[in-house]
């Protein structure tokens, strides 16, 4: 397949267009190979979560909600310590600082979050309390016929 020498517009437009044909499965495939070479691309999460939706497979879902929210605050913290090696003096200072007025959570993460990781930990909880409360196949009763 030459699908990994096209950039990740032309396969997010084929993705589409599969989806569009009813072809998920192989949107889902184009949509996962977009991920792998951009994790930080917010699209290709969206339009995943979507189509596993769609199936009705949460399990799916919810572990593409957790790879998306992974991404973001890795990317986060690679970020924080980037900028912390190269402004060491003021690195202490500002974490000091932001913990204190409460802009920091425990693990030194911003306590804003970026509104689309909140609208997936949104989602997240919505995905666990599907998963909790889905049916589940019941079994059939064997009935015991008597004889006339």
């Amino acid at each position: 397949m030459v699908a990994s020498k096209k950039s990740k517009n032309e396969l997010l437009k084929e993705a589409r267009l599969l989806e569009l044909e009813g072809k998920t499965p192989d949107a889902i495939k184009i949509y996962s190979q977009v991920i792998s070479k951009d994790p930080l691309l917010a699209g290709p999460y969206n339009r995943l979560m979507i189509l596993y939706r769609k199936l009705k497979d949460y399990k799916k879902e919810l572990a593409i909600i957790k790879q998306a929210i992974g991404a973001y605050e890795q990317d986060i913290k690679n970020d924080q310590q980037i900028w912390k090696k190269a402004n060491s003096k003021s690195a202490r200072l500002s974490l000091s600082l932001a913990k204190s007025i409460g802009l920091l959570n425990d693990k030194g993460l911003p306590v804003y979050e970026d509104p689309q990781i909140l609208s997936w930990r949104k989602r997240l909880e919505t995905v666990q309390k599907k998963i909790k409360t889905a049916p589940k196949p019941q079994k059939k009763k064997s009935v015991a016929r008597t004889k006339k």
